[in-house]
């Protein structure tokens, strides 16, 4: 089991964060906009992934019985812009920025590290207070 933590939700786009044993990756998706098909994030939860392959995306992830949704996958992607619904990944947070970087080094990185079928997990991060 894996885990995507989101942690910044802005107007234009939603940041997280992906721990794959040692490493660390970064995510871009859509703001929340209820679950609507092609323009927002999807529902945190537990979803199943499998592999995915097409023309435009080949070798990828794709999340299984999202409510809702079809055809959700992880993705090479470096701004919200990019993704219809889908994860972006990329290797760090833009500077300053609501975006990530080097998203075709994570994307092979991601390919080394996972195996076809997975179970991941979305959530958010809730700060500890004392």
């Amino acid at each position: 089991m894996f885990e995507l933590t989101r942690f910044a939700y802005g107007l234009d786009a939603t940041l997280g964060r992906l721990r794959v044993r040692d490493f660390v990756f970064y995510t871009v998706e859509r703001p929340w906009l209820g679950n609507r098909p092609f323009e927002s994030c999807i529902p945190e939860g537990v979803y199943s992934c499998n592999p995915y392959n097409s023309p435009r995306f080949p070798n990828v992830w794709e999340l299984k019985e999202v409510p809702g949704r079809t055809k959700i996958l992880i993705h090479t992607a470096n701004y919200s812009a990019d993704v219809q619904g889908c994860i972006g990944i990329g290797s760090n947070l833009a500077p300053g920025g609501w975006w990530v970087t080097q998203s075709r080094k994570a994307m092979q990185q991601l390919r080394e590290l996972l195996p076809p079928e997975f179970d991941l997990t979305i959530s958010h991060f809730v700060p500890e207070y004392p």
